[in-house]
């Protein structure tokens, strides 16, 4: 399971396993940066067996043997992205970087990239000329890293301005052509301030 913007600097041991509904789980969390952004990356250990992890601020990637079947060897890369695209990009050429000197092929990217791939992918009073830059580099990332963008079912946007003035695509799911993972969508009901969830 990955989750971002928790907006807690610390989500710890219990929050883990009363949110995960026991503790037969691991973690890895990277603690929130003005009380934002913390991202946390969670697995079932009879499941996932972690080989090794790399946190940075805007992402964190664990490595590990996938245990379910044949025991096939995966990457899992954690996202949030900040709203700067300086930094953006040097997020995206960090883990290009990390996944061209990976003998691992099979990767899942996910999480709110906070951009977006075509200009249908953001209604909003505010769409400018920056944004064609920033869909430029954000689809140059994707195709250096030869990921697939899995489509979304049932929906066009992941965020919207409270007032309905603006919604955009920013959370998305990127994996491989050599990834057969299923990967499920779900909404659990957090209380007054729900969160997305993507179960990998």
């Amino acid at each position: 399971m990955c989750i971002q913007e928790t907006k807690c600097f610390e989500f710890g041991e219990e929050n883990c396993f009363n949110m995960w509904g026991s503790n037969e789980i691991d973690w890895i969390e990277i603690g929130a940066i003005n009380n934002a952004a913390e991202i946390i990356t969670l697995w079932r250990r009879s499941c996932f067996h972690l080989l090794s992890s790399v946190n940075r601020n805007n992402f964190s990637i664990i490595e590990g043997v996938w245990k379910v079947g044949d025991g096939v060897r995966v990457t899992i890369v954690n996202v949030y992205s900040s709203g700067s695209l300086k930094e953006k990009k040097a997020s995206w050429d960090e883990i290009n970087a990390y996944r061209a000197c990976q003998l691992n092929r099979i990767w899942c990217v996910v999480g709110d990239f906070n951009s977006i791939r075509t200009k249908e992918e953001r209604k909003s009073l505010a769409m400018g000329l920056n944004y064609n830059r920033e869909m430029r580099d954000f689809n140059e990332f994707i195709g250096k890293a030869e990921l697939m963008d899995i489509l979304m079912v049932g929906r066009k946007f992941t965020w919207y301005k409270p007032n309905g003035t603006a919604k955009s695509r920013i959370d998305r799911v990127l994996v491989s052509d050599h990834c057969a993972l299923v990967i499920k969508d779900s909404c659990p009901d957090w209380g007054s301030k729900p969160f997305r969830s993507l179960d990998v």
